[in-house]
């Protein structure tokens, strides 16, 4: 879905850097009811992403910007939290 460059009821949480993030990502969100636009920067024609490149940018609406980074942050904690664990434990 396209939307206006100027739109400024969105706003960007992540940029994110392959098709495994991406989908991550708006799967989290989402399954927390907060919808998600995302401006790729993926150049159709080449069969891979690489850096900048392969970039995706996900939006939500700016009013829901302050829950979905902390929806985000969240996870992140409990994952460095689980890699953590599962290093030390063995």
């Amino acid at each position: 879905m396209k939307f206006p460059l100027n739109d400024d009821t969105w706003e960007k949480i992540h940029t994110a850097f392959n098709d495994a993030e991406l989908h991550l990502i708006t799967g989290i969100l989402g399954g927390e009811g907060v919808e998600c636009r995302i401006r790729s920067r993926r150049v159709p024609q080449l069969p891979f992403s690489h850096g900048a490149l392969g970039a995706a940018e996900i939006y939500v609406p700016k009013a829901k910007a302050p829950m979905a980074q902390r929806i985000l942050m969240v996870y992140r904690n409990r994952s460095s939290v689980g890699e953590v664990w599962r290093r030390t434990s063995g």
